[in-house]
């Protein structure tokens, strides 16, 4: 049986329903469900149960051969018209009230999937860029983009952080 998500291929990004633009390296999603030792003195340094903590939810988006526009939705505090870019040092901003949904489409023959069903949907993601070009003779130039995945807090989906696919 095939896989839902697709076994191998890269895919698109789309954050608030926007395409985020080419990649570079492959995306990757993880999620990891975090819990701490449950400990008896009867039992010395052998856990006796685990408890669940929450779960640290992230997609890592490599940007490359971005427009204006696609940059400055990606980097926070980031303003310009249509051929600069401008950076602000920003200090306070509240990441949570900017997320927004981001879905991951597999690409078959070059074209983002339109079978829900391959999909994989995080409800609240923001972007966090993390800036590093290399002005060399072999490397490209490209803007890392990590989502910070948070809890959704919408009606029908509160608590939830991601599915794979339709909305059932």
């Amino acid at each position: 049986m095939a896989s839902p998500n697709k076994d191998l291929g890269p895919c698109g990004a789309y954050w608030n329903g926007v395409h985020i633009g080419p990649t570079l390296g492959g995306i990757k999603f993880k999620d990891d469900l975090n819990s701490e030792d449950i400990f008896e003195d009867g039992h010395g340094k052998t856990p006796v149960d685990s408890v669940s903590v929450g779960r640290i939810t992230s997609c890592e988006v490599p940007m490359t051969r971005s427009s204006w526009a696609q940059l400055k939705a990606m980097i926070p505090g980031s303003t310009g018209g249509s051929s600069n870019l401008e950076v602000y040092n920003s200090v306070g901003l509240d990441f949570f009230a900017l997320a927004k949904a981001l879905v991951l489409k597999p690409l078959v023959n070059n074209v983002a999937s339109v079978t829900e069903s391959q999909w994989l949907t995080i409800y609240r993601a923001d972007p966090v860029a993390a800036v590093e070009f290399a002005y060399d003779n072999s490397t490209q130039r490209g803007v890392k983009v990590l989502f910070k995945v948070y809890p959704d807090d919408t009606s029908g989906n509160v608590g939830k952080t991601w599915r794979m696919g339709p909305v059932v």
